[in-house]
């Protein structure tokens, strides 16, 4: 008899593998009637949610910059319930958003005789030594080196900075900036590159207004409430969330006021976004189907005895606005 996995209950129910896996891992609000109805689908299948693993444990290893980010609480959550059904466990690694450590992180995960790989970087410009001796699958998601033979399974963060731009300039906005990171961060420094391009492309006179900050900087709030204060901004685009949520915080301690003063829009549509008295846009990442299938990918990998590092390959799926303004 063939196990029934979450695609299937998607399938079955007519709802979307993020639908079912929010239901199952209670990471989202989901409609009570939708939540209902999921629920009877998954009683009906006997979709097994705990299910039991085999004897001979198989590990796949997972480091991120920062567990704590919802972004990654959700990727990595949705990764564990695929590889789950499919009798792997997972053993994750949190980087602290440095090099160094992510690089300890590997190699203990290398020395546990690990499976497989899933990898997001602290910073595109150092790729690790240890992996061009790994004889591993490795899968990177989210983010990625400037040069690598894996697959990479994430977003077009340029597309996705030219698209909160356009989405901005549709807001009737002519002066908008971009909060990010360094440029050693792939997903930031391509989101700006894309809010770059197309500021240039649209408003020839007008010199593109970015600010990076740094991790672990203790003075965040006071360099983007220089920057708000200097670039007399109508809106701004925050790279990640985080950055969103410092933005928000900021803009309110300068007595702002969100849209009228300043439009926002960031990345991802996270639980706290719930509890906003301002209406902020977001850029939202379809992060489950990212989790599945960098999961999928790697696992497809492990079965085929391959270990896919020879040809650099990406999988970038789509991100939708959410329209709050």
């Amino acid at each position: 008899m063939k196990d029934i996995t979450m695609t299937d209950v998607a399938e079955e129910a007519g709802v979307s593998i993020t639908t079912v896996s929010h239901v199952v891992n209670k990471t989202r609000y989901v409609k009570p009637a939708t939540r209902e109805h999921v629920l009877n689908v998954i009683q009906r299948m006997e979709y097994q949610i705990d299910k039991t693993l085999p004897t001979q444990i198989e590990y796949i290893g997972v480091v991120v910059p920062n567990i704590t980010e919802d972004y990654y609480i959700s990727l990595i959550k949705s990764m564990e319930t695929f590889a789950s059904e499919k009798g792997f466990s997972l053993l994750i690694c949190d980087s602290n958003y440095t090099t160094k450590k992510e690089i300890k992180n590997i190699q203990l995960l290398l020395e546990k005789n690990i499976s497989g790989l899933i990898l997001s970087p602290v910073d595109a410009t150092v790729y690790p030594e240890s992996l061009l001796f790994a004889h591993i699958p490795v899968v990177l998601v989210d983010r990625q080196f400037n040069k690598h033979n894996h697959t990479f399974v994430g977003i077009n963060n340029y597309e996705s900075g030219r698209l909160a731009a356009e989405y901005l300039v549709r807001q009737k906005c002519s002066h908008i900036g971009f909060i990010g990171y360094a440029d050693t961060v792939y997903s930031a420094y391509y989101r700006a590159r894309g809010y770059k391009a197309y500021i240039l492309e649209h408003f020839p006179d007008v010199k593109p207004a970015i600010l990076e900050l740094h991790y672990h900087s203790e003075d965040s709030n006071k360099k983007i409430a220089d920057f708000l204060q200097k670039t007399h901004l109508d809106s701004v685009i925050c790279a990640t969330s985080d950055i969103g949520y410092q933005v928000i915080s900021t803009i309110d301690e300068l007595g702002l006021r969100i849209p009228e003063d300043l439009k926002v829009i960031s990345y991802d549509d996270n639980r706290w976004m719930d509890y906003l008295k301002y209406p902020v846009s977001v850029v939202n990442q379809p992060v489950v189907e990212i989790g599945i299938q960098a999961m999928e990918e790697l696992i497809r990998l492990i079965d085929k005895n391959d270990s896919g590092n020879s040809v650099k390959r990406e999988i970038f799926l789509d991100v939708e606005v959410i329209d709050r303004l």
